[in-house]
């Protein structure tokens, strides 16, 4: 039974960051008043507040009030900068759902469609979790290049691109994103940097810009295309980039030499879509790399556990070889 606990803490944290619960519990309440308050079912919610109990994510009061844990109310609360909430999130409802339809797909049942419309708002916000650690590497390229023009490919809500404007108000940012619903909210968070951000919506594969820039970044972008195509990305980002320019690549790697269980488990999700395809490996961005134009720099760990790493590529020469390295 001690193998399910795990469970437990996971469906508690992802039911308090869904309603808020652990932000209405930030100070001592009385359990009647919240669930008044809120419009909850006062049963369901002394269940939830049960199990908390049980776990350590809440504590009640000698008067019978209950107050969140302090971890509870900075890492899964909506509010905490800290908060990984958006993470259970989209684990607990699009991840696992997908991992218990297994033996029916196993069986020979249609594949099934990723609703990107449903779910590419989660999607974007998991994906400044990552952003929060890569964006130190991201600025260490930035000043070592003396880099003064970016363009985001997929550029999900533009946190990359914020980061940016608010370090460096001079350089010229582009961001570009297919979703119109993540575009939208991309547009009220870049709002105050509208002077050196501009953004669009539409396919990366029709974008084209009248100026090219110094530096493109595609993270967590090529599992949504067929490795295939993955080369005609790499190709339209030659086309955009100036001599010598960088590609930065932030995605996990099937064959990094750490987190392969996660790689594994990420690739059985996307396997069991139509329309997601796997983890490149570091091998196919290599060859892909070669034939399109650049070299690699490096390559370094994002999140180790996760396989997550950034592939710095240049530009180069057609008649330029170059050595390849991998240094993660």
């Amino acid at each position: 039974m001690k193998r399910n606990q795990s469970f437990l803490y996971t469906w508690h944290a992802y039911v308090g960051y869904t309603l808020d619960l652990f932000n209405a519990f930030q100070q001592a309440e009385d359990i009647a008043r919240v669930a008044a308050r809120m419009q909850l079912n006062k049963l369901l919610l002394e269940r939830w507040i049960e199990v908390g109990l049980a776990i350590g994510h809440l504590k009640r009061k000698s008067d019978g009030r209950i107050i969140a844990s302090k971890m509870l109310k900075q890492y899964v609360s909506r509010e905490s900068p800290y908060s990984v909430g958006i993470l259970l999130k989209e684990m607990l409802e699009l991840h696992i759902p997908v991992l218990l339809s297994y033996p029916d797909l196993m069986k020979g049942n249609k594949s099934k469609l990723f609703a990107e419309e449903e779910f590419a708002y989660t999607v974007a916000e998991t994906s400044t979790l990552i952003e929060k650690l890569a964006y130190p590497k991201i600025h260490q390229v930035l000043k070592k290049k003396g880099v003064r023009s970016v363009l985001d490919l997929g550029c999900g809500h533009a946190g990359y691109l914020q980061r940016m404007a608010s370090k460096h108000p001079e350089m010229r940012l582009t961001g570009v994103e297919k979703n119109k619903e993540v575009y939208e909210e991309a547009l009220k968070r870049c709002n105050e940097y509208n002077q050196c951000i501009e953004l669009f919506q539409g396919d990366l594969k029709q974008f084209t810009i009248s100026e090219k820039v110094e530096l493109i970044m595609m993270n967590n972008l090529l599992y949504y295309f067929p490795p295939k195509e993955r080369i005609d990305i790499m190709f339209k980002a030659n086309s955009l980039l100036t001599n010598g320019g960088t590609l930065v690549i932030i995605t996990p790697l099937s064959d990094y030499k750490s987190g392969n269980a996660f790689a594994s488990a990420f690739n059985s999700f996307m396997s069991a879509h139509e329309n997601l395809y796997p983890l490149p490996s570091y091998k196919e961005i290599q060859n892909a790399a070669d034939h399109s134009g650049f070299r690699i720099e490096e390559t370094r760990p994002i999140i180790k556990e996760g396989a997550w790493c950034m592939i710095c590529l240049e530009k180069k020469a057609e008649s330029t070889a170059g050595q390849q390295k991998m240094t993660c």
